[in-house]
């Protein structure tokens, strides 16, 4: 018999000198059918668009890559989306075009999948995340596997380009929510809990870069969605409490980053009432009443 065919999707935004690297990691991988969708979020045919395709050239001349294009930009969320329609795969993997696969993923994960059962809807692991700063990095080991739909509030599979899905599971919570500019990623695994479990490999399968651009804004980003992610779920997210103080305690974080001073130590004193044997939380509140500057650099150390 031969292997299931997995699709890998990878949205690309004005990185062109980035995706060349995501897409040979994809073709060094030792699992085979895979195929290449790459996905061109520019907007219209700017300079960004006219280095894309001319990069793509010669992957596309000898179809090794399928190439799906925005008439603009639409966001990370809605460029998945795109990809997910024209899949072939029984199984979906995605990459981001600044990231890289290691070269047994996709064997590793496609393993976890065969020896589970029926109801298992995603499986990640572990992964290196580098600093791209610093020249630094440290393996991020996975936790939690199994039943998770009363476990995640917060992200605790990381990074999209980590997982690997069933196009049932894919499809069944309608892929990514296209409204969301940040945190789609786990507002997608949170909903995909509540019909599959999941479960994760040990080794390491991919390697997540951390760029200094644009940090403040991502931090504005996470903020405001995580926020939106809260409203939509809150009455689902209270129980049990456990993840209700993880999901208050993430966002007081953000409330502190960004320089919400007031509102980061009532967040940060819910999240304590909820699990009050976790004492780094009143640490955490105390910091804050600091500033931002403050509260960043401590984080930081």
């Amino acid at each position: 018999m031969s292997n299931p065919l997995v699709s890998v999707i990878i949205p690309t935004y004005k990185r062109s000198d980035y995706l060349i690297r995501a897409i040979e990691s994809v073709l060094k991988q030792t699992y085979s059918p895979i195929e290449i969708i790459v996905v061109d979020d520019n907007d219209g045919n700017n300079e960004f668009r006219k280095d894309t395709k001319k990069s793509l050239e010669k992957y596309i001349s000898k179809d090794v890559v399928r190439y799906v294009e925005h008439e603009k930009n639409k966001g990370i969320a809605a460029a998945r989306n795109s990809g997910i329609k024209v899949a072939k795969g029984e199984y979906i993997a995605f990459l981001d075009d600044d990231d890289e696969f290691l070269p047994q993923k996709t064997a590793l994960q496609m393993s976890c999948f065969q020896k589970n059962e029926s109801t298992l809807g995603l499986v990640y692991g572990s992964y290196i995340r580098f600093e791209v700063d610093t020249n630094s990095e440290r393996i991020i080991k996975p936790k939690f596997k199994g039943d998770l739909k009363d476990i995640l509030g917060v992200n605790h599979i990381g990074p999209p380009s980590m997982v690997m899905c069933k196009i049932e599971a894919v499809s069944k919570v309608v892929g990514f929510d296209e409204s969301l500019v940040a945190r789609e990623d786990f507002d997608f695994y949170y909903r995909l809990a509540k019909h599959y479990t999941i479960d994760y490999v040990d080794e390491a399968v991919m390697k997540y870069y951390i760029h200094p651009n644009n940090i403040s804004k991502q931090h504005g980003d996470k903020l405001e969605y995580m926020v939106v992610f809260m409203d939509r779920y809150r009455n689902e997210l209270k129980k049990p409490s456990l993840r209700w103080s993880e999901v208050n305690e993430r966002l007081a974080e953000l409330y502190a980053i960004n320089g919400y001073r007031t509102k980061a130590v009532r967040t940060f004193l819910i999240a304590y009432v909820n699990r009050p044997k976790r004492f780094s939380i009143l640490v955490k509140a105390t910091i804050a009443l600091l500033g931002s500057k403050m509260y960043k650099k401590i984080r930081k150390v």
